[in-house]
């Protein structure tokens, strides 16, 4: 039976970003989901014109991690077998489909694609976000032994069925630690990649006040509600 398979982008006021891209979106010949976080751009006036892609938006901005939730909704009512996360600021996007989809047929669960894993122009990438993603990653790994070093990437394959068991609620980028925390203790199959390219990485960190006590104060929660299980 052929793999039924959807691309979930989410968006906020980004249009500019999305019409320069349309081209490359539209040659990649899979079914497509844009979910729009509330724009006040014209996002939904390049997405009426171009009806080849499916448009979901929020009435009001909640976060990417509810543009995520629903995505997976979607993808989930609509009897897909695997969600792929684009991210805009990564233009690359057949190769990184391509990279995705590979390791996705090998059997795994969820693979993430790492935006400085071989990121030959990390000394271009400030400091503070550097520092605060490798205090996140390291908290990761001592929870989970995932070494895991881009733990809120954007850009993901995910098979369905792994998220149902899930309890996904943050909607922020939290949502991605929650994947792994949870992935973790239900025994899935979770592996990391290089991304294509690292463009936008940490630019996530610069929407919230306090990044770092925000995403491991979230881990701590989660740590408390999954604890690390070894289902073997």
């Amino acid at each position: 039976m052929e793999t039924k398979t959807i691309i979930v982008i989410p968006v906020h006021n980004q249009d500019k970003q999305l019409y320069k891209n349309l081209t490359n979106l539209r040659e990649l010949n899979t079914d497509l989901l844009v979910v729009d976080d509330g724009s006040s751009d014209s996002t939904y006036s390049i997405v009426q014109n171009n009806s080849w892609m499916k448009y979901i938006k929020h009435e009001y901005e909640l976060g990417i991690g509810s543009s995520i939730i629903t995505g997976y909704e979607y993808a989930r009512d609509y009897n897909y077998d695997i969600m792929i996360l684009l991210d805009l600021n990564n233009i690359r996007f057949r190769q990184e489909i391509s990279q995705l989809t590979e390791n996705i047929t090998y059997g795994y669960d969820i693979v993430t694609s790492s935006r400085i894993l071989e990121n030959f122009n990390h000394q271009d990438i400030p400091r503070h976000l550097i520092d605060t993603t490798f205090d996140v990653s390291s908290r990761v790994r001592e929870i989970t032994g995932l070494d895991i070093t881009d733990p809120l990437s954007g850009i993901k394959a995910i098979r369905i069925n792994a998220l149902k068991d899930m309890e996904l609620t943050e909607f922020n980028h939290g949502i991605f630690l929650q994947m792994l925390i949870q992935g973790n203790y239900l025994g899935l199959s979770i592996i990391e990649i290089p991304a294509m390219t690292g463009n936008g990485f940490g630019s996530e960190l610069l929407a919230y006040e306090d990044p770092a006590g925000l995403f491991l104060s979230l881990l701590e929660t989660e740590k408390f509600l999954y604890a690390k299980k070894n289902i073997n």
